[in-house]
């Protein structure tokens, strides 16, 4: 009897073990997740902000203080994305997994946007009333 409960308590560690394994390396995996999901604002450029929706298509938008534009974006190769819109025609993005940011040219400026939260934040104006 005490021989069944000893590989009963080995079999269970070795199960808890694995599952911690199995957790760990998930975690470590999103941490450097290569795919652009988030809000994303710029130091030097104070209103803008851009937004990556995974979950919504990839759906990608862009405000700057009266300007707005919205599209989709994909993941090219290795650290690069490419987004499709009006204002941005297959503009390539070199996004840093591990920093969580991102280079991209905006009229002929190369601008560095860093994350500000995982879920994508999308500013929706509020409808005029007709009087």
């Amino acid at each position: 009897m005490k021989t069944h409960k000893k590989i009963l308590v080995g079999l269970l560690v070795f199960l808890f073990l694995c599952a911690v394994g199995i957790f760990l390396d998930h975690k470590k995996s999103m941490k450097d997740f290569p795919v652009l999901q988030g809000t994303y604002t710029c130091e030097e450029l104070p209103f803008a902000s851009m937004v990556f929706d995974l979950v919504n298509n990839y759906t990608f938008y862009y405000y700057d203080y009266d300007e707005t534009d919205k599209g989709t974006y994909s993941k090219g190769s290795d650290n690069e994305h490419f987004i499709d819109s009006t204002k941005f025609h297959n503009t390539k993005i070199l996004y840093d997994g591990k920093k969580r940011t991102f280079t991209i040219m905006i009229d002929g400026e190369t601008y560095l946007f860093k994350q500000i939260d995982r879920i994508p934040t999308i500013n929706v104006e509020p409808e005029k009333k007709e009087e």
